[in-house]
């Protein structure tokens, strides 16, 4: 029996995008404002860098042909590299600290023993205490008062790399600091290169001042929020890119890789996808200001008890 032909034709497939006659654009309402922002300058770009909601998305417009007055949107969603990315970072970041941490522990160790063949046994013990008072100090001073597991690694280990570049960094946390509510490879991103840059301004300005970052974690006056400030003692940022501070390609630092200008931009466009603002004021060298989402304790307990 010979199936009918209804029944040997394949069923159409249908199709996940909205067909489009050939030459009609496509409505420019159609797209995130950021991307629609960046289209609307009818100008041809590449790898631009921007976050729609939880999304890291790199986009490219260009020519469809060289005579073309069409234009070609390319979209890359760029948010599991990034996530990757971040916790790259905070495993470099603890492999560095591991090496200052050991670095430091054998002079301290080679320092004991010097002291105790000289026989200066006072000396000895009263250097060997004082640094274990220091190191146990400022272990337990984030690790009891930061929730944040990912929060409190970052910065015990960027304190180990500051202190092996001669930069005295310091962590202060005012009161009790909920874990995030953000993914942790984001806050790893914000924090690290705040604290990066914090500390490379430091230390190339340390023929003027004593090398020194300072990072404070305080609650927030916003429920759901902590307050992050890093300060450092360098040149502060310089005003020829104080508008543009947080543009993609634009960096405090001299020129010479293709990564340059990219942490900072990443950052702003981080927080400003939490409902937050990345600032900062030159006082005595940089201050940074960013407020970080935490989990709200009174709110999820009224979440629990619904």
């Amino acid at each position: 029996m010979t199936p009918d032909a209804d029944d040997a034709a394949p069923a159409p497939r249908r199709r996940s995008v909205t067909l489009r006659r050939r030459n009609e654009p496509l409505p420019s309402e159609t797209l995130p404002a950021v991307i629609r922002e960046l289209v609307d300058d009818q100008r041809e770009f590449l790898d631009e860098w921007c976050t729609v909601g939880t999304r890291t998305l790199i986009v490219s417009c260009v020519k469809a042909s060289r005579d073309s007055k069409l234009r070609v949107l390319i979209v890359q969603d760029h948010t599991e590299l990034t996530r990757l990315s971040g916790e790259l970072d905070t495993v470099r970041t603890m492999a560095a600290g591991l090496r200052a941490q050991t670095h430091e522990h054998a002079n301290r160790m080679h320092t004991v023993v010097s002291l105790l063949e000289l026989e200066r046994y006072p000396q000895a013990l009263e250097f060997a205490a004082s640094n274990l008072t220091m190191t146990r100090d400022l272990g337990s001073t984030v690790t009891e008062s930061v929730a944040d597991p990912y929060l409190s690694a970052l910065l015990l280990g960027k304190t180990a790399e500051a202190h092996e570049r001669g930069v005295d960094l310091q962590v202060l946390v005012l009161g009790e600091i909920p874990a995030s509510s953000a993914d942790p490879s984001e806050v790893v991103s914000v924090v690290g290169n705040l604290v990066d840059n914090a500390i490379y301004a430091a230390a190339s300005n340390q023929d003027r001042e004593e090398p020194a970052v300072e990072v404070e974690l305080a609650p927030s006056d916003r429920p759901g929020f902590v307050h992050l400030t890093v300060a450092d003692t360098g040149p502060g940022v310089d005003p020829e890119v104080a508008g543009s501070l947080f543009e993609r390609g634009v960096s405090t630092k001299p020129t010479g890789g293709s990564m340059r200008g990219v942490g900072l931009y990443l950052a702003y466009q981080i927080a400003e996808s939490w409902g937050a603002r990345l600032s900062y004021v030159n006082d005595a060298g940089a201050v940074f200001t960013v407020e970080i989402p935490v989990h709200d304790s009174a709110r999820d307990a009224e979440g629990d008890g619904s």
